[in-house]
């Protein structure tokens, strides 16, 4: 049963009368669409991002737009544990557009920090020991790109890593006995973002609250500088990997990215057919080749029984989408049973066997993450191929 079937909406204070709150949801909801998992972090993923369509939705009449925004959700589906991400309607493992490209507004809350993932190859000696000799080298070394200093937290709690895996069948496929997969961001440009929206930045509010949002001018000087940073970030990860292993890349793609002036990706990567990226799990991963995608024929599968508007149609037909991982998942939650809106806020309401446990945000819920059906559903929606499975080695909490 679709969550939306049994999920309790309460109001308290709320600045929305409940017909046109359940108006503004309703219409929200027919701009969501879900590939992930329909488990309760999925949707978690829903509920937050039809928060985010309604309040586009709003800042767009406010400006003068037609309400055109969209998030489409990964097989990775699922929430975010940042709070604030959390509270402000950002899910995790999704493409977001809030318009054509021509709408002059970025929302600047999406927080964007370039975060992604390379995979390359190992030739030479992979011992765990000699890896960590190379990275406590590297602390005393300066490392730059166009001048500007690379940073490095090193060993840092937090969900970025350096992975060596065993390649399977490695011979048949024409690769290394061992690849490794480092994941990191770029916390220098995302706090160069975020002066830049403190300077320039200006606040609308909504019934869903206070949005900060770049406009003109400053959204193309924000959208300039992502161009830079994406850049930056994977630079900066080639060339920390190939300081550690000197090997070929095999793919490095961001997976939280400003694609546009109207269009971002958090948690989840976009590929053209024939491209190499990575699924990763907590204890193996996987190459996939990318395929055009969605095709009509699993548009009408997914959601053939809605009406899908014509621009939403196209998106659909062109999102080229595939997750990076198996996202986060709620062992001992049952369902989500209800959601209370406040004037400045939500709380939820899970149900967990015989009790009830209420939350603002996950940011201290106990989670895990999945590592079961995310490949089965790329490849059933033809998002891609299956290209190698890695048998995890080992891993490195290491940070960039």
């Amino acid at each position: 049963m679709d969550g939306s079937d049994w999920m309790k909406y309460e109001l308290r204070n709320f600045p929305l009368k409940r017909k046109e709150f359940d108006e503004k949801l309703s219409f929200a909801e027919k701009n969501l669409f879900s590939l992930g998992l329909k488990d309760v972090a999925e949707e978690i993923g829903r509920e937050n991002a039809k928060w985010f369509i309604a309040n586009i939705h709003s800042i767009q009449e406010k400006l003068g737009y037609e309400k055109q925004a969209m998030v489409v959700g990964a097989p990775g589906f699922t929430f975010q544990t940042s709070s604030d991400k959390f509270r402000r309607g950002i899910p995790e493992g999704a493409r977001f557009t809030w318009g054509d490209n021509t709408y002059d507004f970025i929302p600047a809350d999406l927080d964007i920090d370039f975060c992604g993932m390379l995979v390359g190859m190992v030739e030479d000696d992979l011992s765990l020991e000699r890896i960590l000799n190379i990275l406590y080298e590297m602390r005393e070394k300066k490392y730059e790109i166009d001048n500007i200093e690379i940073e490095r937290s090193y060993f840092w709690p937090g969900s970025h890593f350096l992975k060596v895996y065993d390649v399977k069948n490695y011979k048949d496929l024409d690769l290394p006995k061992n690849v490794a997969v480092l994941h990191t961001s770029s916390n220098k440009m995302r706090n160069q973002l975020k002066d830049l929206v403190r300077e320039r930045a200006e606040k609308i509010e909504t019934s869903f609250g206070i949005t900060r949002v770049l406009r003109g001018k400053y959204a193309k000087e924000y959208e300039k500088y992502c161009k830079y940073a994406s850049d930056f970030s994977k630079r900066k990860r080639q060339i920390l990997f190939e300081e550690i292993f000197d090997g070929e890349i095999i793919a490095n793609h961001n997976h939280c990215d400003l694609k546009g002036l109207n269009e971002a990706i958090i948690g989840c990567d976009v590929i053209d057919e024939g491209e190499i990226s990575v699924i990763s799990l907590t204890n193996r991963a996987y190459l996939i080749k990318g395929k055009k995608n969605l095709s009509s024929e699993k548009i009408e599968e997914c959601f053939g029984s809605r009406s899908i508007e014509e621009w939403a149609y196209k998106y659909l037909l062109n999102l080229n989408m595939v997750s990076h991982g198996g996202g986060h998942e709620l062992p001992g939650v049952d369902r989500l049973e209800k959601v209370i809106f406040f004037p400045k806020g939500r709380i939820f309401f899970f149900k967990c066997g015989s009790r009830t446990d209420v939350y603002e945000d996950l940011w201290n819920f106990p989670r895990g993450y999945r590592v079961e059906g995310i490949l089965e559903r790329t490849q059933s929606l033809g998002l891609a191929s299956h290209y190698a499975t890695l048998q995890l080695n080992y891993t490195i909490k290491v940070d960039f």
